[in-house]
Order: C-alpha cells, then structure tokens, then sequence
C-alpha cells in the first residue's frame, strides 16, 4: 500500500513531452520537411524518360539517316546524269536520216504537183489519127513500165506516181478504146490524158573517201512525153540531192549540207545519151536504178567541207 503510494502520478502529455526528450537524447532520426514538387514538371519528366533511347542508340540512328540521306542524294545524282544523257542523244541525229526524210517530203510534194512536159513536147493538139494510134500504143507501154516499176518497188513510197497522171483511169480509157476502136471521142480521151509522170527516191552507196561512208540521197522526177518510147525521150530532173557520211553524226540544229557537189548538167545529159541508145524499148529503170547506181559518183566533186571532215575522220 506504502508502495502504490509512492508512485508519482503524471498526465499524458507531461509523459510524451519526456519521451519526446529522451529519444532525442538517443541520436532519434530527426522529421523532415516535405518537399514541394510541381506537378507539370513531374509528368513532363516522365515522359522524358519513358521515351528517351540510350544515347548509344541516338548515334546509330543518325549514322543510319545520314547514309540513306547519301544513298538518295547519289540517286539524284544518277538520275540527272541520265536525264542530261538523254538529252544530249535527243539533241544529236544522223544527217543521213535526215536527208532521207527530206527527200521523201520533197517526193509528197511532187506527187501533188502539176504535171507538165517541157516546151514542144506536148504534140497532142495538132496530131493526125494514126499519130494519135501510135500514142495509145506508147502510154500502154507506159502504163506497163510502170507496172514495172511498182512491182520492183513494192511495200515503199520511194516510187510515187502524180496524182495528175492518174495511171488507173489512163488505163481504163486504153481499154475502153480498144473494144471500141471506132469510137474517136475515147480515142481522143486517151491522146489528151495528162502525162504520166512519177518520182523515184534512191539511196546510192559511194566509194568510200578517206574513211567515209558516203551515200547519196537522189529523188529522181521522170516525165514522159506521148511518143516515149518509140519516138521521145524520157525527161528526167533531179528534183533532190545530198551525199552525206552514213556513219556521221551531229547537232540537230545543224543545218543539213551536201559533202558533194553534183554536176547536174552533165549527169542529165548523159542520161539522155543513154536512154538514146536503148529506146525505143523502155528504159527508166535500166537508167534510174542501174545506170545511176554505176555512175552518180562520177558526177560528183566532194566540196570543201566535206574534205575537212574527210581529214578529220
């Protein structure tokens, strides 16, 4: 009972506020202050770190950009390089192709021309009828040389007939005559018919000067008079002529020019001392195709120019 006595009696706070001094008096683990943290900040830091890579893996990436960047550019380059390739070969022709081009628009042109035979040639108005006869045998001929020549010429337009000869109707007419012989109105159809008249496109291989290909590109225009072949000649005229390098190329803008010079005078009139010795059977091909083939370079003097290139070959 002394001993229950004897105890001190304290409150509860006096008994926590001793505590309190005794822990401290122990070394007790001091309370901090919480820190205030901006709420922003922290999720933008988040969100930082969640898509962040290794700076190792950054590097490789850039190393991986920067040679597909090259790898394009060195595209880009190629492909300009062939662009300008391509341009360079549009910009460059042969001028054997052109003139060959020429001559045939040249040939288009003849063949929507007017025919016409030169002075004195032309003796279908003061004829008697066995000359007007003799006429109707000569254009059959005509009309079968022709025949000829389309033959040889075949799936080309390097032989065109004027549309004014109109060979087809001619040839109707003929016929129509002949199972009528009395009939002078056909008859007089046949002599006043327009002349026959065609062109012919040849490519004529030289010899070659000084390491050059040379061909000639030769439109030959044949009108033939009403007598042709038993009394006349053929008239022939060089309606187109270049000699150009088979093998040469150029500018585009560069204006086409024959290596060569055609003495055209000489060549005419050696045609017509050769269809001379041939008539009165037919004889444009034998002189267009076989005689020209021989012998067109032996008109020809090759020009100034056409040296300098030879020298430059």
């Amino acid at each position: 009972m002394a001993a229950r006595n004897s105890c001190t009696h304290i409150t509860w706070a006096e008994a926590k506020g001793k505590a309190g001094a005794n822990n401290n008096s122990h070394g007790g683990k001091k309370k901090t202050a919480v820190r205030q943290v901006n709420h922003g900040q922290a999720l933008t830091a988040k969100i930082v770190v969640k898509n962040s890579a290794p700076a190792e893996f950054n590097q490789a990436e850039l190393r991986r950009a920067r040679r597909q960047d090259e790898k394009t550019a060195a595209l880009a380059r190629k492909l300009a390089n062939e662009r300008e390739l391509e341009k360079q070969h549009q910009d460059v022709v042969q001028p054997h192709d052109q003139a060959k081009e020429r001559m045939s628009e040249v040939a288009l042109e003849l063949q929507a021309e007017a025919v016409k035979l030169s002075a004195g040639s032309d003796i279908t108005s003061s004829v008697d009828l066995s000359e007007m006869q003799q006429i109707v045998q000569c254009r059959e001929m005509q009309l079968d040389e022709i025949m000829a020549l389309e033959a040889i010429f075949v799936d080309t337009d390097e032989f065109l007939v004027a549309a004014e000869s109109n060979a087809d109707e001619l040839r109707g007419k003929i016929e129509d005559w002949q199972a009528d012989e009395e009939n002078e109105a056909l008859l007089t159809s046949v002599v006043q018919h327009p002349p026959l008249s065609y062109s012919l496109q040849l490519s004529i291989d030289g010899s070659n000067e000084d390491q050059m290909d040379l061909v000639a590109s030769l439109l030959l225009k044949v009108t033939l008079p009403p007598m042709y072949p038993e009394s006349a000649l053929p008239q022939f005229e060089v309606a187109y002529f270049v000699v150009t390098d088979r093998t040469a190329v150029c500018s585009a803008d560069k204006p086409l020019e024959s290596l060569v010079n055609l003495q055209e005078d000489k060549l005419l009139e050696a045609l017509l001392e050769q269809a001379q010795q041939i008539v009165p059977d037919p004889c444009v091909y034998e002189l267009a195709v076989m005689w020209l083939t021989d012998n067109l370079f032996d008109f020809c003097v090759l020009h100034t120019h056409g040296q300098l290139q030879a020298k430059k070959s």
